[in-house]
């Protein structure tokens, strides 16, 4: 594995996007989650769904208050 990541690693940024998007649904969670946290509020903001966002803080037992 450790082959595989310096390999991967060697690679440019465009080589890496076009190999994650063509590969995309082999990806475990975690993997996405480690990807995306550095651009977690990018995501977020494509989403372009608040109450899903807000649904999922007050799950997790945060108060949401909308602010216009």
């Amino acid at each position: 594995m450790d082959e595989l990541n310096d390999i991967f690693h060697s690679l440019s940024r465009t080589k890496k996007v076009e190999f994650v998007s063509a590969n995309f649904q082999y990806a475990s969670a975690h993997a996405v989650a480690g990807y995306v946290k550095g651009y977690l509020f990018d995501v977020l903001e494509n989403v372009e769904d608040d109450d899903y966002i807000a649904d999922y803080l007050l799950q997790k037992g945060y108060e949401v208050i909308r602010k216009f």
